[in-house]
């Protein structure tokens, strides 16, 4: 058996990060003065739609005034992401609990490979599984094909702040490492002409295309995903990105991939419909599940014994 974790923003929701809403109601504070970019981006309702206009209007009209526009608009998204680092950063650790047996990080650990499609610093400033299992692998996690800051694991969740990474000049896996891949890049990522590696808008599938990383990094998935015998555990995904559900979906018709979600939402999070719309099946829905948790991940690894069975069972061949 093979097991992947596909992480998203409702994962991090549980340490105090931002959910798109959250972003944007964030970013339009911090755009306030400019009334014009305000109203356009309350208007449209999500950051990222609106981010995609802006740089779609910044392609066809060059002008220092279109310009200053994006601009403004992605420093204001870049500082709502620095702030919730900041707050990653003032948090002592990322366990519920003090019992060993309800361990997040053990439990992330088991995973045969993690992706994910959060940009914030959490995982680099939080999560240190060596220190409670060794058994499963003589390495630690890494980054595949990004070169670190010196001294990362050694240094305190503040210094990580704006220490870059960039890409190594061959991409390649360690061995006996657990391969943690940030399918959209990341908020300290940088690309070697210095320029953020952060996928951020409605065409994600053409920047990825742009960044070799990124595109290795989608390349990886599907591979994983479509191992024999694989499970996919989703955790705080929403399925509102399509090349992240095609993948899911063609390994599940190729290779029969077998998926449990872990949201709030339960299984209504497959229902991208308003109330007032006909309710159509997402393709997703078809996708047979071998297990639901709507839970939060507070309540289930601080000492709930009966979900936590639930997300163990995962592993039970």
């Amino acid at each position: 058996m093979h097991t992947v974790l596909l992480l998203g923003a409702g994962f991090s929701k549980n340490w105090g990060g931002c959910l798109a809403r959250e972003v944007m109601y964030d970013v339009l504070g911090r755009i306030a003065e400019d009334s014009a970019l305000h109203g356009y981006v309350s208007r449209i309702g999500n950051f990222e739609d609106a981010l995609s206009q802006v740089q779609s209007q910044y392609k066809h009209d060059r002008s220092d005034g279109s310009k200053a526009r994006l601009v403004r608009l992605q420093n204001a998204i870049l500082e709502t992401f620095n702030a919730m680092n900041q707050a990653f950063a003032a948090k002592p650790s990322m366990e519920f609990s003090n019992m060993i047996e309800y361990s997040i990080q053990a439990f992330l650990w088991k995973f045969d490979a993690i992706f994910t499609l959060n940009q914030d610093l959490l995982i680099e400033m939080h999560y240190k599984p060596e220190l409670y299992d060794r058994r499963r692998r003589t390495g630690s996690y890494c980054f595949p094909g990004m070169q670190p800051p010196s001294n990362w694991r050694s240094a305190l969740p503040c210094d990580l702040l704006h220490a870059a990474w960039h890409p190594m000049a061959q991409f390649a896996l360690e061995a006996n490492h657990q391969h943690i891949y940030k399918l959209h890049g990341s908020a300290n990522w940088r690309d070697t002409e210095g320029g953020e590696l952060l996928v951020m808008g409605a065409d994600k599938q053409s920047i990825i295309r742009d960044k070799p990383i990124l595109a290795w990094y989608g390349d990886e998935f599907r591979r994983h995903l479509e191992m024999p015998g694989t499970r996919l555990m989703v955790v705080g995904y929403g399925f509102r990105d399509q090349h992240i559900d095609d993948t899911i979906y063609e390994a599940w018709q190729r290779k029969g991939l077998q998926m449990f979600v872990v949201n709030t939402q339960g299984r209504s999070v497959f229902n991208k419909q308003s109330s007032t719309q006909i309710k159509v099946p997402d393709r997703m829905e078809m996708i047979p599940l071998i297990g639901i948790s709507d839970r939060e991940l507070g309540s289930t690894f601080g000492g709930d014994h009966f979900e936590y069975g639930k997300l163990k069972r995962f592993f039970d061949a």
